[in-house]
């Protein structure tokens, strides 16, 4: 993002006032001076709030600086005019040497630094009347009326002088990476600039940096139940009381975004199915599951979608199919389609089940049962963040 905002005029009507303001000194005595300015931004008037700061220097490059800056934090400007008093004190002009003032400007509440507006302008003459702060006898005050009359001779420089500041370049102004209006409006990588990175747009479509995506098919399996089917469970969870069992899924395709995914644990007579995916950040989760099993019995054909909390406990049931028998010879060979949008708390864990009354559960390998045969795509469970986002209220 490039912005260019230049001075124009405004050293000239600073003399101009500065000379009003200090030629009354005897009545209303100050060390103050008006500062008149007119402010673009992108070659159009300002009409914002903006942080402006002055510096008194001894030299119009380099140099060494007199006293302290005077800061004017969120300035309204409208139409591109600003007024200021600048109020530097007595000291820096009590001596009659030459001074020059530096002008930074940035976006209102910000804390970056400024960004400087190049030349200096010379103070010259009237700020010097502040001189007659001293001033003893009607000496001092011709002399301050003498400043007035050679300030009418350097207008003409000083016209020059601002018109040289519309030259300011103020590109990426304040703090680094910072957006404003105009920008917003030309710039197609201000969305990323304002979300951290975290977005963009790509050939119209919104794009997303950071996805969380989980992607397993194909059932893993325990050996062969006969020349049709294959066990889904191992030797150590077959059979025993009746409840709910963990499918495991073989091939893990994609997991990106942080979540992590337990298929089994132990091994030999000791492996159990897990098939646990642990949520990596809380929000609303689109999740797609698909399993085709076999049973005898109708009750073992019920398999579920379940969620178990970050803190533990039962599992619960988020979406359920209820296989029908096959009318052949009352088998059951049906696929599980369970789709939805859910919230899940980071650290929840989701896995696919199915009921176990103590039979065996199988798959379809192939024969007479299994049209199409067991293929991995048949299987599968898909979770992707729609959004991060805070628990919903009830």
């Amino acid at each position: 993002m490039m912005m260019r905002r230049t001075v124009v005029s405004g050293i000239a009507m600073m003399l101009a006032a500065a000379s009003l303001t200090l030629s009354a000194y005897a009545q209303q005595p100050s060390t103050a001076f008006t500062y008149q300015g007119f402010l673009k931004d992108n070659n159009n008037p300002a009409n914002a709030k903006y942080d402006l700061q002055f510096t008194l220097y001894d030299a119009p490059t380099g140099g060494n600086r007199i006293g302290n800056s005077v800061v004017f934090d969120d300035l309204q400007i409208t139409n591109g005019l600003f007024t200021v008093e600048i109020d530097f004190g007595i000291n820096p002009f009590s001596s009659g040497q030459r001074r020059w003032i530096e002008i930074g400007i940035r976006p209102f509440n910000s804390t970056g630094s400024f960004v400087i507006l190049d030349p200096r302008i010379e103070l010259t003459p009237v700020p010097y009347a502040i001189y007659a702060q001293k001033a003893k006898d009607a000496e001092n005050a011709q002399n301050a009326q003498n400043a007035q009359n050679a300030q009418n001779a350097q207008n003409a420089q000083n016209a020059q002088n601002a018109q040289n500041a519309e030259t300011a370049d103020v590109a990426n102004s304040v703090a680094p990476n910072s957006v404003d209006s105009a920008g917003l409006a030309n710039d197609p990588n201000s969305l990323s600039k304002v979300s951290g990175g975290a977005l963009s747009i790509e050939n119209g479509h919104l794009k997303r940096a950071n996805n969380v995506y989980f992607y397993a098919t194909g059932l893993k399996t325990f050996g062969n139940i006969n020349a049709n089917y294959y066990h889904l469970l191992p030797q150590s969870q077959r059979g025993g009381n009746p409840g709910w069992v963990p499918l495991a899924f073989d091939r893990e395709i994609s997991n990106i975004g942080g979540g992590s995914y337990t298929a089994t644990t132990g091994s030999g007579e000791n492996e159990r199915t897990v098939g646990e995916y642990t949520v990596p950040v809380s929000g609303y989760y689109m999740i797609s599951a698909q399993v085709s099993i076999v049973s005898g019995n109708y009750l073992l054909g019920t398999v579920a979608l379940q969620r178990q909390a970050s803190s533990g406990g039962d599992w619960q049931t988020l979406g359920a199919y209820y296989s029908k028998m096959y009318p052949q010879d009352h088998f059951q060979q049906d696929g599980l389609t369970i789709h939805g949008v859910f919230y899940l708390n980071q650290d929840d864990k989701i896995r696919v089940a199915a009921y176990n009354r103590g039979a065996d559960i199988g798959a379809p390998r192939g024969g007479i049962f299994a049209d199409p045969p067991f293929i991995s795509e048949n299987h599968y469970l898909t979770i992707y963040l729609l959004s991060a986002a805070d628990a919903p209220s009830n």
